[in-house]
């Protein structure tokens, strides 16, 4: 097995049980529908869920399918570093959401992202987006849809 196919197992197995995990914690945590035929507030939140678990899977699948490269199998440099850094930056989103709550923990995780993955460096286009990607989310699943969105230990930010 090749380098490239162990790093996709490991990261499809990794996905999977993230995902196992965030069902987990989603159904433990966040309320269930109060009436019939109503999605909850767990709706969202566990659809992703099961999606991240359904993209892992066919993570793994792809990459037992593929054929072993004939080359050299040891892995290259810098071929874990984006692996590493979008590991962080969810681990990072993930205690400042419990910390300071959905509205404050997407921007900064936005304004950090902005640069490194879409290459932009225009300081008015990642404040932009830092205000008005987590803004967009409350205000369509928050307000519109009624999804409860985290407000966090340290902030007690509603609106």
């Amino acid at each position: 097995m090749s380098a490239a196919q162990r790093r996709d197992l490991l990261l499809g197995i990794l996905a999977a049980c993230a995902a196992a995990l965030w069902c987990w914690g989603v159904a433990a945590t966040i309320p269930d529908a109060y009436g019939e035929g109503r999605l909850g507030p767990r709706g969202f939140p566990l659809i992703g869920g099961v999606l991240l678990g359904v993209l892992g899977l066919a993570v793994v699948a792809q990459s037992l399918r593929k054929a072993p490269d004939a080359g050299d199998s040891r892995p290259k440099p810098g071929e874990w570093g984006p692996v590493a850094s979008a590991a962080g930056l969810l681990a990072g989103y993930a205690l400042l959401l419990e910390l300071a709550g959905f509205l404050l923990a997407t921007a900064a995780t936005v304004a950090v992202a902005v640069g490194p993955v879409l290459g932009v460096w225009r300081w008015r286009l990642i404040c932009g987006m830092a205000l008005g990607i987590p803004l967009g989310i409350y205000l369509v699943l928050g307000k519109l849809l009624g999804v409860y969105l985290p407000v966090g230990r340290l902030v007690g930010i509603t609106f």
